[in-house]
């Protein structure tokens, strides 16, 4: 089974304590801003209860019966509900979940589901998943998985146990991301700056040819509020890959807005430019960021919308 990252440390603490006593919440909430490898996190926690020999440290062997059915995929006590074919998390899945936890677990002593990203259930699907947080059976857990706490209804948030994850830009996590990344301390560490702490986001960041995205993007923008590069053509060169360069975008945006400084020269003087300008004009456009976001696959004229925004961008910058 896969180590536990470093950043992830306390919150297995707390959660192997809990099922080491036999006081684990049936319904367990892990939320943080940003990917923070929450998934994993999630997937390790469920290993170790669906395990039937767990280390002394709470993990899961990774070498019974289970622990092999869950590498392979096909663990029958393993449930995983996400968005398909939609954006949300339908009530027909909450209803097909709660049909298959009525029954008794088939290898494990107990049965575990998964729901990923949580604050995706539609309204019926939340209420649909109360009766079962409000009287879970003994044999079953329910990992929530949240990148948005505030977006999940308070009903489902007081009934469970929250494992809250929270990002770090420490030497000692950097190291660990460059061993992982296989880059060096530096790099790791400057990625986890321009990452703002989310070490998931920053291993992406060091993943072959996106760092070169990143810097390009960065560069860009530059360019644009110095009048350098016309917003029509930066929209028309960016049009194709519309939703990545506006997620790209946001990050920047956050990294400003906190005024962050990365130690490196190019990335600071981006920080520089933009959180000079006055938190009254870049909060709305960090608003009409979020809203074209929103808008992406909804029919919208994707080239357009970039050249908008850029011009707004812009607009910032002017005299």
């Amino acid at each position: 089974m896969s180590p536990i990252r470093p950043w992830h440390a306390e919150a297995w603490r707390r959660f192997s304590a809990a099922l080491a006593r036999g006081q684990l919440a049936h319904g367990l909430l892990l939320h943080g801003e940003g990917g923070l490898h929450k998934h994993a996190l999630a997937r390790t926690m469920a290993a170790a209860l669906l395990c039937g020999a767990r280390g002394d440290d709470g993990q899961a062997c990774g070498r019974c019966r289970g622990c092999v059915l869950l590498v392979a995929g096909n663990h029958p006590d393993l449930v995983e509900v996400m968005p398909v074919d939609s954006a949300q998390i339908k009530v027909d899945q909450i209803r097909e979940l709660s049909e298959r936890l009525s029954k008794r677990p088939q290898i494990a002593q107990v049965q575990v589901a998964v729901i990923e990203p949580a604050e995706r259930m539609n309204v019926a699907a939340a209420n649909a998943l109360l009766k079962t947080l409000e009287e879970p059976a003994g044999d079953t857990y329910l990992i929530l998985v949240s990148d948005r706490l505030g977006r999940l209804p308070a009903t489902i948030r007081s009934r469970c146990q929250r494992i809250g994850l929270t990002g770090t830009t420490t030497a000692v996590d950097a190291a660990a991301l460059a061993r992982a990344s296989g880059c060096d301390p530096g790099q790791a560490a400057l990625a986890l700056a321009v990452a703002g702490g989310d070490p998931e986001l920053a291993e992406a960041l060091l993943a072959p040819g996106a760092w070169a995205e990143w810097t390009g993007l960065r560069e860009q923008l530059t360019d644009i509020a110095r009048g350098r590069l016309p917003a029509v053509v930066f929209a028309q060169s960016a049009a194709k890959a519309a939703g990545p360069l506006l997620a790209r975008w946001s990050r920047l945006l956050a990294l400003a807005v906190r005024g962050q400084h990365t130690g490196d020269a190019a990335w600071d003087a981006f920080v520089g430019l933009t959180s000079a300008r006055e938190m009254s004009s870049l909060l709305p456009f960090v608003t009409q960021l979020e809203s074209s976001r929103a808008m992406l696959g909804s029919g919208v004229r994707e080239d357009l919308m970039l050249a908008d925004l850029a011009r707004r961008w812009q607009a910032l910058f002017a005299p």
